[in-house]
């Protein structure tokens, strides 16, 4: 017969709280911003074309984007970006045409005063240039070409991702000196790095400069010399939040 031989060894309380090294760590906040001068402008082009038909309206704006696609691409050169972000194209009635309401406000038969009488196209264009120095400059240079409004909406980074590394570089420095500063004062020796963790919502605050201009100019306008319009863009800020865990030396 075979038995089974249990031995147990029993320990006092304060024998098994010996035997547990208790944590010797410091954990720290780092918080760092660093600013960057941006290397993208992006304006915004709205164009509005009018006629007596759906055709007419759509060669109006059709015209317009043309004049404004041709004279930004030559005015800022390469490394640009053209896009239309939208087009509608509505039909367009006398203004008797409405109701205490406003108008609109219900469906109209097309008849008499709600009788149709020509069609209104628009068009959201994006612009996304390298050539920040002339971003002002081309929002002026657009309306004048046609556009009924040229706005410099703001800046980015074209590579955000090095700015935020820089950014996460300074705050784990600044999280390097509070952590000497308290191990000083407690008259400890710091160790090495245990953990290092970032705080996601610490991102990139984009500072945003806006310039409109109404235009009536017709596209014949691309003869005229552009206005120069000296705006210095504002530096883009990111931040970056870390939080440092440091061992404590023996």
């Amino acid at each position: 017969m075979k038995y089974l031989l249990t031995v147990v060894t029993m320990l006092s309380p304060n024998v098994a709280l010996a035997q547990i090294a208790p944590e010797r760590t410091l954990q720290v906040t780092g918080t760092a911003t660093v600013q960057t001068v941006p290397d993208i402008a992006l304006i915004d082009i709205y164009l509005r074309g009018e006629g007596a038909t759906s055709d007419a309206a759509t060669n109006a704006i059709a015209a317009k984007q043309k004049a404004v696609a041709e004279g930004l691409k030559a005015f800022l050169g390469p490394n640009n970006e053209l896009a239309a972000s939208s087009v509608t194209l509505i039909e367009a009635r006398s203004g008797t045409c409405t109701d205490a309401q406003g108008y609109g406000s219900q469906p109209r038969l097309s008849t008499g005063v709600c009788a149709v009488t020509g069609f209104i196209a628009t068009m959201q264009t994006r612009v996304r240039t390298r050539a920040v120095e002339k971003a002002a400059t081309a929002a002026g240079l657009a309306s004048r070409l046609g556009a009924s409004d040229a706005r410099l909406q703001g800046y980015e980074l074209s590579n955000p991702e090095v700015a935020q590394a820089r950014a996460n570089t300074a705050a784990i420095a600044v999280a390097a000196r509070r952590a000497a500063a308290l191990a000083s004062g407690a008259g400890l020796q710091l160790g090495p790095i245990v953990t290092v963790r970032d705080q996601g919502s610490y991102d990139m605050t984009v500072t945003r400069a806006s310039l409109g201009a109404n235009a009536s100019a017709a596209p014949s306008a691309t003869r005229v010399s552009p206005v120069v319009l000296d705006l210095k863009p504002t530096p883009i800020e990111t931040r970056a939040q870390v939080f440092v865990t440091y061992a404590i030396a023996l």
